[in-house]
Parts: structure tokens; C-alpha cells; sequence
């Protein structure tokens, strides 16, 4: 009974994990370049072996089979492509296919995005998420030093008709490892090799999130029938082994 108890427990911890990761997807539904998370579930040991092992061997035989169900792991971006929404705007960049741009902190350590929408800071340098500063394939960050500038197809930037840098556009070999540090950037976590994205570069466009709205809130509606069954079976339990303790004392 008490073990069921635990079973019960740990499945509306479960639920509510993946319905705060869902709500998180929603939340950014309308946030361009917005990567959805997805909570990955792992196997979890019965109670009384994580606390040390059961009393016999048979119990633990039996603890075994019946299996201690499943317990939220960890959470993974899924890099599947936005759609691209046409802006007109010439600071407005986005890529179609696999990779991302760079961005640079104060400090020149580099993050990972999907993010395009630029701005000019006051020094001519061209900014995005959390104001960090686009970096170009030399790794120094781009910046407008003249009049009139655009993007080519290429990712070149071109300033009063000169080339003066390129939009930095990667591909990493272990996304798995990119990590959300907020304001749509990504950071490594352990080593990754990157690699000349080959994405299509488009200009005056931006990408859309690619959360579907309609299939997190099933899922979320999914989660949350989970958790409150969770619930009933934690009350009916505690309401059995109440009454068992009482005819006993009786």
C-alpha cells in the first residue's frame, strides 16, 4: 500500500514537470525563433532499492517486476524549422535548414540562435538577443561603419556598396548539448564540433516558433488528466490504509 502511495507520488511529480515544460512552449508560442522542449521520462528505480535494497530477495525480485514507473529526466530543445514570415525589414535575418547564428556577450564568449531580429547599437554594431553582437565568420562582431548597408543572399554584409563581413552561420555535431540560457540563445554544454551551416540565408524575413499551439495544449489538457488521476489514487489509497489501520486497532 505504502509503495503505492510512492508510485502515485512520484507520477504527479512526473506530471507536473511535463506540464510546466509544456506551458513554457506555449508561453513562447508567438516568439521568433523559438525552439520547443520536450521532457524526456526515464526509468526509475522501486523506492525501497534507491533507499538501499529490499529486506529479501524475493521482495526485491518482486519490487523489480512491478518497476518503480518512470520519473522527468531531462528537457531537450527539438531544432525543427519555423516557418519564415517576410518583414521587409533589411535588419531582419533567418535561416532555412539546419544551423544557427552566433552572438557574441561582452565578454566575446559566443552563444547559439535562431533569433534574427537586429538592431544597430550606438557604435553601428549590429545586436540581438539580450543585445549581444551578431558575430561574422571571423568572429568578430559585424558593425555598419557608412550610410546605406544590406545583406546579400550569401550572408555578406555590404556597407556603401563594399563588402565588409559575413553573418557567421554554423552547424554543431551534438545538439543535444545545446542549452537554454534564456532570450532564445544557446549555450554549449561539453564539447561540439561545428560546421559551415548550409542553410539558405534570408534577409528581410524572420522565423516563426515552431511550437504548435494546438498540439501543446493536448498535450498540456494530457498531463494534467494524468495528475489528477495521480491524485484520486493517492486519496483512495490513503483512505484504504486508513481504514485497515483502524480495523486492525479494532
Amino acid at each position: 500500500m505504502i509503495y503505492g502511495l510512492y508510485l502515485s507520488a512520484n507520477g504527479m511529480i512526473t506530471q507536473n514537470m511535463t506540464a510546466d515544460t509544456i506551458a513554457n512552449n506555449l508561453a513562447n508560442s508567438s516568439t521568433q525563433g523559438f525552439k520547443r522542449d520536450l521532457l524526456t521520462l526515464r526509468q526509475r528505480d522501486p523506492e525501497v532499492l534507491r533507499r538501499g535494497g529490499a529486506a529479501t530477495f524475493e521482495t526485491q525480485r518482486n519490487l523489480l517486476a512491478i518497476g518503480g514507473a518512470v520519473e522527468g529526466d531531462r528537457s531537450f530543445s527539438i531544432f525543427s524549422q519555423g516557418s519564415l514570415q517576410p518583414t521587409g525589414n533589411r535588419t531582419d535575418i533567418a535561416l532555412s535548414g539546419d544551423g544557427f547564428f552566433k552572438y557574441l556577450d561582452p565578454n566575446g564568449r559566443a552563444y547559439y540562435s535562431r533569433a534574427g531580429a537586429l538592431t544597430l547599437d550606438a557604435q553601428g554594431f549590429l545586436t540581438g538577443p539580450n543585445g549581444f553582437k551578431l558575430a561574422s565568420v571571423a568572429g568578430s562582431p559585424l558593425q555598419v561603419e557608412g550610410r546605406d548597408f544590406y545583406f546579400d543572399d550569401a550572408g555578406r554584409l555590404m556597407v556603401d556598396g563594399a563588402e565588409t563581413g559575413q553573418v557567421s552561420m554554423v552547424s554543431v555535431d551534438r545538439s543535444d548539448r545545446l542549452h537554454k540560457v534564456g532570450e532564445n540563445l544557446f549555450e554549449a554544454q561539453g564539447e561540439v564540433a561545428e560546421t559551415t551551416s548550409e542553410a539558405q540565408f534570408r534577409s528581410g524575413f524572420l522565423e516563426a516558433s515552431s511550437v504548435n499551439a494546438v498540439r501543446e495544449m493536448a498535450a498540456l489538457i494530457e498531463a494534467q488528466r494524468a495528475y489528477e488521476a495521480n491524485s484520486r489514487f493517492i486519496r483512495i489509497q490513503d483512505e484504504t490504509l486508513g481504514k485497515a489501520v483502524s480495523e486492525i486497532a479494532v
